[in-house]
């Protein structure tokens, strides 16, 4: 009976001290579909595309073409993808409009919380890009924002030959940046931003590229700025009149911890911990 009992204590152990969680990858969009990332999907899309100013996009071969350099004089084109719904108003201020994020496009989009980590994955090429608006020593054609539950992030700029991170919420200082990067942003390229803790790495394939703090842009103004206050808010495209690009979509895919327990698991445990402490009562009885 001793036995009896240990064997179930070293299993109740086991089951009560597992680890519950496992990563979840949750496909946002896929080109082989040979759909836009706004209807992959569909009916229950993970993005939304959105243009306030003739953007395009179109789908060929795989990847989503998403365009803002359709003007050799002008970087005032705005478009891109976020998982959230939003809103625009008029300004009486440049560019004349805000845009507020409202709801999720998909309502099961999970929670961003950067002390469990998460990993946002894209497959990418920078087909032309230019930042020769009035700021554009400090923008990008071609920019991914995260940002966790708490609203802490990172915005990332892709340019033609470089990397670069939003330092701040003014965005007129570069953070970390990375060169030299023609070959592999000329390419269609995965890249890995993993997010945890206080930190966050870009990573293609084995390669580091880019790691530092996270940031609080939740001081920003403009015409954007209440993006960066949105919760669990995600964004792949051109976000600014300084800069403009031509770039290939292939692939997104966000990857987070899977805290909910298996079905089974639950009552499980109450039926072992039940029996358990039965067979353990009747043996406390015979011993008597």
């Amino acid at each position: 009976m001793k036995k009896t009992i240990a064997a179930i204590t070293v299993g109740l152990t086991l089951l009560m001290t597992a680890n519950p969680s496992e990563a979840v990858s949750i496909t946002l969009y896929d080109g082989a579909s040979n759909v836009t990332p706004d209807q992959y999907n569909s009916p229950s899309p993970w993005l939304n595309f959105a243009s306030t100013t003739n953007g395009t996009q179109s789908v060929s071969g795989g990847v989503t073409t998403l365009n803002t350099d359709l003007s050799t004089t002008s970087n005032g084109i705005y478009a891109g993808y976020s998982n959230y719904n939003a809103t625009v108003a008029g300004s009486t201020t440049s560019p004349f409009f805000t845009i507020t994020p409202t709801t999720p496009v998909n309502s099961s989009f999970p929670s961003l919380d950067r002390n469990a980590g998460y990993t946002l994955s894209f497959t990418v090429k920078i087909n032309s890009q230019f930042n020769n608006g009035t700021n554009g020593a400090n923008r990008a054609g071609f920019s991914i924002i995260v940002l966790s539950s708490d609203k802490q992030g990172i915005e990332l700029g892709f340019r033609d030959t470089e990397i670069f991170a939003q330092n701040n919420s003014s965005f007129n200082g570069g953070g970390e940046q990375i060169g030299s990067l023609s070959t592999l942003l000329g390419s269609l390229t995965t890249y890995d931003l993993t997010v945890s803790g206080n930190s966050y790495t870009l990573t293609s394939g084995s390669t580091s590229l880019l790691s530092g703090s996270l940031r609080d842009y939740t001081a920003a103004t403009g015409f954007a700025g209440d993006i960066y206050r949105t919760s669990n808010f995600i964004f792949l495209g051109d976000d600014t009149t300084s800069a403009r690009a031509n770039i290939s979509l292939a692939n997104v895919s966000l990857t987070v911890p899977d805290q909910v327990p298996e079905p089974t698991t639950i009552p499980g445990m109450v039926l072992l911990v039940g029996g358990f402490w039965m067979l353990k009562k009747k043996y406390l009885q015979s011993a008597k």
